[in-house]
């Protein structure tokens, strides 16, 4: 009987130590492999399958074309004046003149148009100003604010009709502001 004891002891692993790995691990791989190899081959038919099957570049609709005298354009001059700007808590003075670059042949009647709303723009442009960002009249070029500005004038004017029912052309809003200058402390 103490022989058998031995033995036992002998068999049993000692406290703490790890089991051996059973022989189930090749068939979990093997599983694996398969169905990654399957799921590849569905990808790979799938996005086959969704491939145009041929492109062909179509031509460009046709831009009219226009004479040399009606490409011209000529600016008018919406806003000329100093505006304020207090948001950084100090108030500063800029100069400010805002063009327009109208198409010639709408100069006349596109004028008409900016002296009857003339104080509504001014009320707009003003209050683009004073809500400005103080970094934004820092800008080297004034991207920010000619962005917003132009943005306003296009809505207001380019929904307006012409005379002859076409719509009025802005081709560009130019916007010269000057240094500032403080005016408050």
């Amino acid at each position: 009987m103490a022989e058998k004891k031995s033995e036992a002891k002998s068999d049993a692993k000692p406290e703490g130590a790890a089991e051996a790995p059973k022989k189930g691990g090749k068939k979990f791989a093997l599983i694996t492999v398969a169905l990654l190899a399957i799921e590849g081959g569905v990808l790979f038919a799938v996005f086959s399958m969704g491939a145009p099957k041929h492109a062909e570049a179509g031509s460009p609709p046709p831009l009219e074309v226009l004479a040399a005298d009606e490409v011209k354009f000529v600016e008018l001059s919406v806003f000329e004046d100093r505006v304020s700007n207090d948001a950084s808590g100090v108030t500063y003075q800029y100069k400010a003149d805002i063009h327009l670059k109208v198409r010639k042949d709408q100069e006349t009647e596109f004028s008409a148009e900016v002296s009857d709303s003339k104080n509504e723009v001014r009320e707009e442009l003003v209050g683009i100003f004073r809500t400005a960002e103080p970094q934004h009249f820092q800008e080297p070029l004034h991207e920010t604010l000619r962005r917003r500005i132009e943005s306003k004038l296009r809505e207001r004017f380019e929904k307006m009709k012409t005379k002859d029912h076409k719509p009025f052309v802005v081709e560009r809003v130019l916007v010269v502001i000057g240094s500032g200058i403080r005016v408050s402390r």
